[in-house]
């Protein structure tokens, strides 16, 4: 990888003044908001630690990326951190005299694929306390997680506008998604009945709160809703996260009969290799169901 000398003038420039500068040119590219708050929040972890990265950031790249032993959350930091090093070369901000990854790559993940049995899933439904708002909204927002595969991030981002109760389906926003590719999601009955019966409790005022808001109208965090879903799971013998629950739904889809390519379009999977590895799952249930 190649870089570009720094300008003379961009010399004593901090991280304080650099990033807001980065991110105005994400911001500008199009990135969801979601997104634009992982960027902020990976690079003020990465700048906090180490302050002094920009005039050594080969050496402090590779200090933070090597703390981190889990793939996923070591894949997450490479991909952000290269962009913004990316950018910051062709920018002419680099102080460096070759690329912080360079020689690097993204690991390959040890990800655990949970499968739930029907049986399993009922026990996880029962566990939220129906009588109460929380409790019911939970409950909504499990089924719709089993029924449709939605990412907990785009999930918790969904508005009653995206919710069609007579077609009986939900609508997956370009700026919600996390590929930035709209879909539409058909619903069961039993979800569709739930979701409507959640909206139609809401005070009037909520109007333009998300469909699985808290207590207060306000958004429901993916840290509280994966910390919820882990109690509900452990009540019931489970350990399972919020993402779980959407490999738990492809697997349920393409046992109860749904082609490859359904599933593919459900799931918002830009391609086919991740499908490809619910399938092989289904396949091998299949093999042990002959043995």
């Amino acid at each position: 990888m190649s870089t570009v000398p720094i300008r003379k003038e961009f010399r004593n420039l901090q991280p304080r003044d650099i990033v807001p500068l980065f991110l105005t040119f994400k911001k500008a590219s199009g990135i969801s908001t979601r997104t634009q708050k992982d960027y902020e929040k990976a690079l003020s972890l990465f700048f906090s630690r180490f302050p002094d990265a920009l005039d050594f950031p080969r050496e402090r790249t590779m200090e933070f990326l090597s703390g981190y032993e889990n793939p996923s959350s070591y894949n997450v930091y490479f991909a952000y951190l290269s962009v913004f090093w990316k950018w910051s070369i062709q920018e002419g901000y680099f102080r460096g005299n070759r690329h912080p990854l360079d020689g690097l790559k993204k690991r390959k993940p040890r990800g655990r694929i949970v499968q739930l049995e029907e049986k399993e899933v009922h026990a996880l439904l029962q566990q939220p306390d129906k009588n109460t708002y929380a409790g019911f909204r939970d409950y909504c927002l499990l089924c719709l997680s089993i029924d449709a595969g939605v990412r907990p991030g785009e999930a918790l981002q969904l508005t009653p506008d995206d919710f069609h109760l007579e077609k009986g389906e939900i609508s997956i926003r370009a700026e919600v998604a996390k590929t930035r590719t709209p879909r539409i999601i058909p619903l069961s009955s039993h979800t569709v009945s739930a979701i409507g019966r959640l909206l139609s409790t809401r005070p009037d005022e909520w109007k333009d709160a998300p469909i699985f808001a808290n207590e207060t109208g306000t958004g429901l965090q993916e840290t509280s809703w994966s910390r919820r879903v882990k109690s509900y799971g452990k009540k019931c013998g489970l350990a399972i996260t919020a993402y779980h629950l959407r490999h738990a739904a492809a697997l349920l889809l393409l046992r109860r009969g749904a082609d490859a390519f359904t599933v593919q379009n459900i799931l918002g999977h830009t391609t086919m290799q991740m499908t490809r590895t619910y399938i092989n799952l289904t396949n091998e249930d299949t093999r042990k169901g002959h043995g």
